[in-house]
């Protein structure tokens, strides 16, 4: 549908409206950019960006190191080899061992600390798990074996001999 005088002529619009509304409408037509002369200064505007930004490389940054070395940390205390240390001295005992490129497996380098702080770490068996609870009374005694009522004989212990 065609946005024209006639169009708003038919709907209704006054006739001095028309004409404002016209000179707009050609104005803002006057005024527009095609698609391919933005799409060229949009990938203007991109190359210039990528010249000024540095390239790095966010495997080298420091805090990348970091997040790595806490990541394999949280992972290395989630293995049996941690169990027997005491958990507020876990930090401590991780600080204590080497974590080059070839170092020894943990198991080996915490127990040689071990021997030498034997303080922090369980040397118990671990707690066992507490038992599941129990709903109700326990089931205790013999079966009834049915109403008895006590009699005068009984009370006063005669009747069978």
């Amino acid at each position: 549908m065609a946005f024209s005088r006639k169009f708003l002529i038919d709907n209704g619009v006054p006739e001095d409206k028309v004409d404002v509304i016209m000179a707009e409408r050609n104005r803002t037509l006057n005024d527009y950019v095609p698609k391919g002369d933005v799409q060229a200064q949009i990938d203007a505007a991109l190359a210039e960006a990528q010249k000024a930004a540095p390239v790095v490389n966010v495997t080298e940054a420091e805090e990348y190191k970091a997040l790595l070395a806490e990541n394999a940390k949280i992972k290395a205390f989630q293995t049996d080899d941690f169990n027997a240390v005491k958990k507020p001295y876990l930090d401590i005992v991780w600080g204590k061992l080497d974590h080059g490129e070839k170092h020894k497996p943990y198991a080996e380098q915490l127990t040689a600390i071990a021997e030498t702080m034997p303080d922090l770490f369980n040397t118990h068996e671990p707690e066992p798990k507490p038992a599941a609870p129990q709903f109700g009374a326990p089931a205790v005694g013999a079966m009834p074996t049915g109403n008895t009522k006590p009699t005068f004989e009984s009370l006063w212990g005669l009747g069978k001999k």
